[in-house]
Order: structure tokens, then sequence, then C-alpha cells
């Protein structure tokens, strides 16, 4: 008999920012309107708006902004860099590389538009082009703690996990608050079971304590080492803040179904599981098979029927029915 756990999120939301949070936003923005309504010539106190709307992801009016700046100085590299990051935010893969480009042509050591090139090489699995330009990021400022994060990202693509760890940490090195480098670390040490990725996604979590993401894995990484009641605080902390996130309600239901034999409890967390994910295929199954562990014949064929309709070769669903079968033949 077996049971299905949810290993990671990696698409999941993130968890909002209070409202408070939400009104430094709007305080910044109403700064960055009333510098350009001071001095409407001024091309940076655009740029500062477009790199604020960029950061939220306002890709349309980052670009705007961004543009009347290139309109008043289209002379300075770093505009074209974030031109090219804007680009990039839409979509745009082309003109991207293009205002890269110009940037470069314009400043030939501009640390900005080598690590975006970088990115960008990253992305495309051009892993020789993205070496160079991280060299020669570090050979213009070896205190680019974005370079040695992304060359410990690229290390780690072509399978040099040890010069990758390296890398993260001299990252971390040249920025202590470097929150991807703590967070890559704490993945890393927890796939090898290792507690040291305890230490690494408690700093990732100083930096950002609202981080669902950090709280998600180092709960995992409880869970995955028999640390229970630590995982199961954290995925209340979790559901505290985002009641829907249903990742955490099915972990807690395999935990009480797996460990802690609670299976009516487990039932619960996967009923809750199902009604925010009707197509969460292992939710059905779990739920399918702690029924059976109880007996409930009914339900539990019912659940794996459910998961092989939205799953057909779902092995584990097969044998359940399967179980059942053999079990009404033997006690009919």
């Amino acid at each position: 008999m077996f049971m299905t756990a949810c290993q990671q999120n990696k698409q999941a939301p993130v968890i909002e920012e209070p409202s408070s949070s939400a009104d430094k936003l709007l305080d910044r923005l109403d700064a960055l309107n009333k510098q350009i309504q001071t001095d409407s010539l001024n091309p940076e106190f655009y740029h500062e708006r477009a790199r604020f709307y960029y950061d939220n992801e306002e890709f349309n009016e980052a670009f705007k902004d961004i543009w009347t700046a290139l309109e008043l100085d289209s002379t300075y590299a770093d505009y074209h860099v974030t031109l090219a990051d804007i680009y990039l935010g839409m979509g745009k893969m082309q003109a991207c590389i293009e205002a890269l480009d110009k940037a470069l042509e314009l400043d030939g050591e501009n640390v900005r538009a080598y690590i975006k090139q970088a990115e960008i090489n990253i992305v495309f699995h051009k892993y020789k082009e993205a070496l160079e330009n991280i060299d020669k990021a570090l050979k213009i400022d070896d205190l680019e703690a974005k370079a040695y994060f992304l060359r410990g990202v690229v290390l780690l693509e072509i399978g040099d996990t040890v010069r990758g760890i390296r890398n993260f940490q001299q990252a971390i090195n040249v920025d202590q608050d470097y929150f991807d480098a703590h967070l890559q670390l704490g993945m890393l040490y927890a796939d090898k079971k290792n507690k040291l990725a305890v230490d690494y996604f408690n700093n990732a979590l100083n930096i950002d304590p609202k981080s669902r993401e950090v709280n998600y894995y180092l709960a995992m990484f409880y869970q995955e080492n028999g640390n229970y009641e630590m995982a199961i605080q954290i995925y209340n902390s979790i559901l505290a803040n985002e009641p829907d996130f249903y990742f955490a309600l099915y972990n807690l239901g395999y935990m009480n179904l797996v460990y802690l034999q609670q299976y009516e409890t487990a039932i619960d967390y996967f009923t809750q599981t199902i009604e925010i994910n009707p197509e969460y295929a292992d939710a059905y199954y779990n739920r399918g098979f702690a029924y059976e562990l109880l007996k409930d014949v009914e339900n539990s064929r019912r659940d794996y029927k459910k998961t092989l309709e939205l799953s057909p070769n779902y092995e584990k669903a097969i044998d359940g029915l399967n179980r059942i079968d053999e079990y009404l033949q033997q006690n009919n």
C-alpha cells in the first residue's frame, strides 16, 4: 500500500503583504509623482518611477516612464538596461537583447548589462556565454553578489554542485542579506538531508519573515526528517495567513495518514484540499486510502475512481480498487 506525498510547490503565489505595506507603496509612488511634478525634465525621476513600476510588475506604466527618460537622455546606459528589464518582463526577448546591446555600446563596463545578459543566457541554456558575461561583470566589480549567485546557478545546471554551493556562499559573503542565495543553499542542503538547511532557511526568514516559500520548504524539511511537530506548526502558521494554500493542507493530511495514523483527521485535510483544488488527483487517492484503512469501502472506491478520472494511469488507485474487490470477495 502506498501514499503519495506533496514534495514541493514552485508555482504557489507569495503571501500578500498587509495593508500597511500597500500604504507604503502608495506613499512611495506619491513621492515619485511629486518629484516629477517638481522637475518634469529630469530623466532620473522618470527612471526611478519606471523602476518602481517594474518592481511591481506594472510593465506598461514602466515602459511609458523609461521611454520618457530616454527621450530626455538617450546616452545613459542604465536607462537602456532598465528598458531591457521591462522588455523581458513583457516577454519581448529580442527587444530586450537589443536594449542591452545599446547599453554596452554606450558603456562597455556596465555591470547591470552583463548580469542581465547572463540571465538571458541561462534562460536559453547558453551556459558558456553566461559564464563569460558573469566573468566580465566580476572583472569590473568583484563585489557584485548577483554575479556569484548566477554563477552558482550555472554550475548547478552543469552538475558542479560543490562549486555551485561555493558561489552561493560567496554571494552571501558579499551581501549577507542576499535572500535567494540563502534559499538556494537551504534547498540544496535539504536535498542532502543536512541540518544546515535549517540555518539557511532561517537566515532567509530573517530577511523576509513573511516568505511563504521559505516557510514551506522549512516545513517540508522537518516533515521529511521526522520532526512532525515542527512541520505541523509551520504549516499551520502558513495557513493562518493563507487558508487556501492547499499544499500545506495536503501535507497535513499526509502526515496524519502516514505518520500519525489519524485517519479521520487526514480525511478532513484531504477534503479541504479537494474543496480548494478539485483537480488534485493525489488528494483523492490519499483520501481514498484513508477511507480504505477505516474499512469505508464505498467512499474509498469513489475516491479511487475519481483519481482515475483525473489521472487514468494512476497505478496506486488501480491497485486500491483491486484491493477493495479482493476485500469484498473475501467478506461476501
